[in-house]
């Protein structure tokens, strides 16, 4: 019996560990592409739209936000659907994928109409990919531009993936 006792006193006293669900950590500080590099982020679904590019700028950034919805066009909550982008050299231009987007609100005279007078972007390409269900966006930067792309959660409104692009 005292060997039982002591048995079920080293087995409860050993560590344990529960299946319990942790929160998703908070997407690492984006960093700063210069000349060539690449950055991702979003999640998997089952679908995504564009619903609209949205332009501020100043001096010497300019900020690019695109608002990302559901597979039917409805304001989305959470983190945006997978993207891959990616900043190419000579010429300089940013490419970006966004994975499972088979829609898109803005076609690419709307797109042209929003970047008209951006400070760092000289030419857009937008094509939606019937094949594999992506729209890849690929933007001809002016010289020496930074970049930064960072994806932000949806809470009160929409997710967004974010494009900060900074001249000299």
């Amino acid at each position: 019996m005292k060997l039982i006792t002591c048995f079920a006193t080293l087995l409860f006293a050993l560590p344990t560990f529960a299946a319990v669900a942790t929160k998703s950590a908070a997407p690492a500080v984006p960093k700063i592409l210069s000349g060539e590099g690449a950055t991702y982020g979003g999640l998997a679904g089952s679908g995504f739209t564009l619903l609209d590019v949205r332009r501020t700028a100043d001096k010497k950034i300019e900020r690019l936000v695109f608002d990302v919805g559901d597979k039917a066009g409805a304001v989305m909550r959470g983190w945006p659907g997978y993207y891959h982008a990616e900043l190419k050299n000579n010429p300089q231009r940013l490419v970006i994928d966004f994975a499972q987007m088979p829609n898109s609100n803005l076609d690419q005279a709307a797109l042209n109409a929003k970047l008209k007078n951006s400070i760092a972007v000289t030419r857009t390409v937008m094509s939606l990919e019937p094949v594999d269900n992506s729209l890849n966006l690929t933007m001809d930067l002016k010289k020496n531009t930074k970049v930064r792309v960072y994806q932000v959660m949806g809470k009160a409104t929409t997710s967004k993936v974010v494009v900060d692009l900074i001249t000299e």
